[in-house]
């Protein structure tokens, strides 16, 4: 489930606001001071300490908070003033151990105006999975009377985590979700569509709502909207629909909308997503989490399994110093795997990459191969640049994440019928000054899927046109077997535009630019190539 989904829940506070909220702010840990991974950085949170060993990571959107029992105080946040009301209060939030964690510990304290002295009102050591892998969900929950002791005083939240040997321990925690609601009035229904999820092309993949509850137990209704066209549920009313993955040429995410209703009311609506991995895929090594057995203590490119480079272990310059992604240097050569063994069928190779500069790199160019037995030996038969849009001079020399396809095919009956297949990348440094030959890059994702298109005869399939063409706004298809799948390349082999789903009969071509594209459709019956002239 994304870390946006809101619990809905009729809230009450001392300004008896009618607003439904969620009481945390940054329940996500997504806000704090740029560029920083401190604690006291991090808005609306607190610790009592100067300097603390904590701190939080991730790209915006994805950041946890990291706590060590080491530090003196816990990480806290004053939540509102206890009002005269009887409220009951329902926290969540998601734990995961780091290192030595046994228990996970969340207080809910009250203080007067000094919210650095506070006294514990309720708390609940939590047992945890130590050593798991996965963030894993908690509940907390407690409330007060109607005119208690405690009006009038400051309500916080604090968290913390004891070890489960010697030492200190560190925990992860993560998407901090606290509602209050009035009993004895209708609470709405919270929506939870379940965790994302990755499959296969073709696979049957299972949505699951079951995670969504009521307060007030009542029996509850549900809702799915599945947003891509292609994709049909087969009961959006079920508690779990399913449907067949589709078979994409790339790493393709779907979402679906969940809502239910207790009776009363709806819900508010929640995402989760199915990632599609290409049922022809030669490569998933996106995050480079095959390495070798010690790769823990070790930062060597010659470490990542599959991949190889043409240079002693003690002369590389990148390396591999993060969970998700390697780091490549133009000083060394070319970073390169193995694919495929060539066949005699026409085959069509699509490639993306995640990569950024991290330093004075103009390009990281994509380069298909071939190669007798010793893949050291390479012969170049595609070359793709990918370009950073970096500028020295005015002290641009890193980028964001970028995407880059490139799109490589080899005829029917090819000179290479027998040989080795490579995939390689090579550094071009952005020669400035006395930056010479020293461009960095960071790679995170790699996938290389593979089509073959030669496997259909003219006479298969005895009607498929596109018309009109030359065009301009939108292209006709006209076939005598469903086409399914639509992909527009540019003439140096860049996938343009794709369109998926049960049968395409047209597609808008108003967003591309005037020119020549290939047009590959692929029906039941095989692939077919066609040529497009957009004007």
């Amino acid at each position: 489930m994304k870390k946006k989904v809101t619990f809905l829940l009729v809230l009450f506070s001392f300004l008896a606001l009618d607003a439904q909220e969620n009481l945390i702010r940054n329940g996500g840990f997504e806000n704090g001071l740029t560029d920083s991974t401190k604690i006291e950085y991090l808005d609306d949170w607190h610790m009592d300490k100067e300097n603390p060993a904590s701190g939080w990571w991730g790209d915006p959107g994805l950041r946890f908070a990291g706590l060590t029992s080491g530090d003196s105080a816990t990480l806290y946040q004053v939540i509102e003033i206890i009002s005269a009301d009887t409220v009951l209060y329902d926290l969540q939030f998601k734990a995961q151990d780091s290192w030595n964690t046994g228990k996970v510990v969340v207080i809910a304290s009250t203080s007067d105006a000094d919210t650095a002295t506070r006294a514990i009102y309720q708390t609940d050591t939590l047992d945890f999975a130590a050593g798991g892998t996965e963030f894993e969900l908690l509940e907390f929950r407690f409330g007060f009377s109607e005119n208690s002791a405690y009006v009038g005083k400051h309500l916080i939240i604090e968290f913390t985590s004891t070890p489960a040997g010697e030492g200190d321990s560190w925990t992860h925690f993560d998407d901090v979700v606290m509602v209050g609601r009035l009993p004895g009035e209708n609470t709405p229904p919270v929506a939870n569509a379940g965790p994302d999820q990755k499959v296969t092309g073709g696979e049957l993949v299972t949505l699951d709502g079951s995670g969504s509850s009521d307060a007030d137990e009542d029996p509850l209704t549900y809702k799915w909207v599945s947003q891509y066209p292609g994709i049909t549920l087969s009961d959006p009313g079920a508690e779990k629909p399913t449907f067949t993955a589709p078979d994409v040429v790339e790493l393709s995410t779907f979402n679906f909308s969940l809502f239910v209703n207790d009776g009363t009311v709806n819900s508010d609506t929640v995402k989760t997503s199915v990632t599609v991995i290409p049922a022809g895929e030669l490569i998933r090594n996106g995050d480079f989490s095959l390495r070798a057995p010690d790769w823990a203590t070790t930062s060597n490119l010659k470490d990542v399994f599959y991949w190889n480079i043409d240079k002693p272990r003690d002369e590389l310059a990148g390396g591999l110093w993060s969970a998700n992604h390697i780091d490549l240097t133009s000083k060394d050569p070319n970073f390169y795997q193995v694919v495929d063994e060539i066949g005699t069928e026409a085959v069509t190779y699509s490639l993306t990459i995640s990569a950024k500069t991290s330093w004075y790199a103009k390009s990281i160019n994509s380069i298909f191969s071939v190669s007798d037995a010793d893949s050291s030996v390479r012969t170049q038969i595609s070359l793709q640049e990918n370009i950073f849009d970096i500028d020295p001079a005015n002290d641009i020399t890193s980028t964001d994440w970028i995407t880059f396809k490139h799109v490589a095919s080899i005829p029917e009956n090819s000179s290479h019928d027998g040989m080795k297949l490579i995939l390689e990348f090579e550094i071009i440094s952005y020669d400035y000054e006395d930056e010479i030959d020293n461009g960095w890059v960071q790679v995170k994702f790699v996938s290389l899927v593979k089509e073959v298109t030669s496997d259909i005869e003219s006479s298969n399939i005895k009607s498929l046109n596109i018309y009109p063409n030359p065009a301009s706004r939108v292209l006709i298809i006209e076939s005598d077997a469903p086409v399914s799948k639509v992909n527009v390349y540019s003439l140096t082999g860049s996938l343009v535009k794709s369109v998926i789903r049960q049968d395409v009969n047209r597609i808008n071509v108003n967003d591309l630019h005037s020119g020549l594209y290939i047009v590959t459709l692929t029906t039941e019956k095989g692939v077919v190539n066609k040529k497009l002239h957009i004007k």
